[in-house]
Order: structure tokens, then sequence, then C-alpha cells
């Protein structure tokens, strides 16, 4: 598909030649890309977005909430379409900003898919552990080398904080600390929550609650990972060409 650039933050995208009857947008998770989604957009041709700080888009300027990201995703998907409504499609990350879009903008949106999403905070705000506090600490007042702070960090840090820096490690710690109760009963249009039973990102447990908050949706479980859109692109298929028809 052609590759095209939209919105203030310079999205870089995929687009097909002419939009279907009803556009599709095609929202990656935390740390992926555009290709996430290929295995499906293959099937159903959509916008397939590189979201700001991921794939080649650029990152944003300062630290960005889910609310943020949903709105540079509208602002790209209007100026590619003048469709008035598109079906969204989200996994992880990409999950959070198109609910966001489907709560704040219901009007713009004929379905939502959303797979693999942590949908509610448990528990406090994510905080670093006591021992990298400790190491950072001592670092501001010169009581700890770099080396010693960039070690506590590699040991205590998850993957996806080790992985990012600068804007977007700030950008992480403000998503993994949003939860989604009120956007939840904020969605009007036709929902599926697709979910791998031993999904340890997002527990089912999650997209079980959800199911009962949405009224209307259906939820899908696999006996599959995180990755439910990789390992069963054609049951996104089936869902989008059944949200397309309600």
């Amino acid at each position: 598909m052609p590759v095209a650039t939209f919105g203030t933050l310079g999205l870089i995208t995929e687009i097909p030649a002419a939009p279907p009857l009803v556009p599709i947008i095609y929202l990656h998770g935390w740390g992926r890309s555009r290709n996430d989604f290929a295995p499906v957009a293959n099937q159903r041709p959509g916008m397939l977005l590189d979201l700001p700080g991921f794939g080649s888009s650029a990152q944003p300027p300062v630290a960005m909430g889910s609310a943020e990201y949903a709105t540079a995703v509208l602002e790209a998907v209007t100026e590619w379409t003048d469709s008035e409504t598109v079906l969204l499609v989200g996994h992880s990350f990409g999950g959070r900003i198109a609910l966001q879009i489907a709560a704040t903008a219901p009007q713009s949106v004929r379905g939502l898919i959303i797979a693999g999403t942590p949908l509610f905070r448990t528990g406090s705000p994510t905080r670093p552990p006591l021992a990298y506090r400790v190491a950072r600490r001592l670092h501001k007042l010169g009581l700890a080398s770099d080396a010693r702070l960039e070690s506590s960090r590699k040991k205590h840090g998850s993957a996806d904080y080790l992985a990012a820096s600068g804007v977007m490690r700030e950008t992480l710690i403000k998503v993994v600390n949003e939860s989604y109760e009120t956007e939840l009963t904020q969605i009007r249009c036709p929902t599926a929550f697709v979910w791998g039973r031993a999904d340890s990102a997002a527990p089912v447990e999650d997209a079980r609650q959800a199911q009962q908050i949405v009224e209307g949706s259906i939820l899908v479980e696999r006996d599959c990972g995180h990755d439910i859109h990789l390992q069963h692109p054609s049951l996104f298929v089936e869902l989008i060409d059944r949200l397309v028809q309600q």
C-alpha cells in the first residue's frame, strides 16, 4: 500500500489506494509498528499507522497519554478520509487509544475491536522499586555514579521501561497508570473484545469485566498469549466483516 504522512506530528502511514466504504484504522501496541497488523490488513485494507515514537514516526515533542495519542490519530484519520465513521482495531497500547477515540468521539466510530489491552489499573500507581529510587536519589546527591544508577535501572526496570528513554519513558509512565472504567461506560458502538486466555500482559479478566460494562459487546477468547492478532489474523477479518455489517 502507498505510504503517506498525516497530521501535525507527521504520522507515517500505509493507506489503500481508495478508502473502503467503512475505513479501517489499525493501531499497534507499545514498541511495535504498523507492520504488526499487516497479516490482517492484507485481507482487509485500511490505514496502518506508526504511532508517534514508534516505527518510522518521530517521537512526540512532549510526553503524551492515550488521550493525546487519540487526538493525533483522529487528526490523521480526518486528513485521510472524509467518511463520517471508521472502524477501529487496536492491540495493547493501540487498544487504549482506540478506546479513547470511541469514548470521546462516538459519532466518528462505526465499530471497535480491542485486543490484549490493559484496561484496569490495579493497586497504586506504578512506582519504581525502592532499590532503584534509592539509587536515583543517591545519584542526584552525587553519592552514586552513573554506572551504578544504570546498573540499578537495568536490574529493576521492566523491559519496556528499559527500552524507552526521554520523552517515551515519560509517556510510558503516564500510560501504564491509566485506567478506563469511565471510558468503557461511554462506548456506544458495536464492540468486540478479543483476548488470549494466557495473556500475561493484559489478563483476560480485564476483558471479561469490560464486556459486562459495554452494552451489547462480545468477547472472543482463544488459547494463546498476548499477540492474538498475529496468531489468529483470520479471526480479526471475521470480526471486521461482522462489525461493518452492523
